[in-house]
């Protein structure tokens, strides 16, 4: 009985590779939902340099711009590509779903 080195190596890889993307596009859907925050005026920059919520109030939010729009969108499809990732995976772990 002997170890199928090029097997392991390729599970290995493909678990890191996955990781990766799942990481990755998750802190870009956090990126672009605080860029969402930060054009609808949600937080402000303060005089020490630190970055704190809006003193004058939070912004209508209906008054909402196609870009910031466009973020959060784009944002909600970074985490539900997470999400399918993470499921595909869990699909392919348990056998009771095949």
């Amino acid at each position: 009985m002997g170890i199928d080195w090029a097997a392991f190596l390729l599970v290995a890889l493909v678990a890191v590779v996955s990781a990766c993307f799942v990481v990755t596009v998750y802190s870009v859907g956090l990126r672009l939902w605080s860029a969402a925050d930060a054009r609808a005026g949600k937080y402000t920059v303060k005089d020490d340099g630190t970055v704190g919520p809006a003193t004058a109030g939070f912004p209508d939010p209906t008054a909402a711009s196609t870009a910031i729009r466009a973020f959060r969108a784009l944002a909600v499809a970074c985490f539900a590509a997470c999400g399918a990732a993470v499921l595909y995976g869990v699909y392919l772990i348990v056998p009771a779903f095949h």
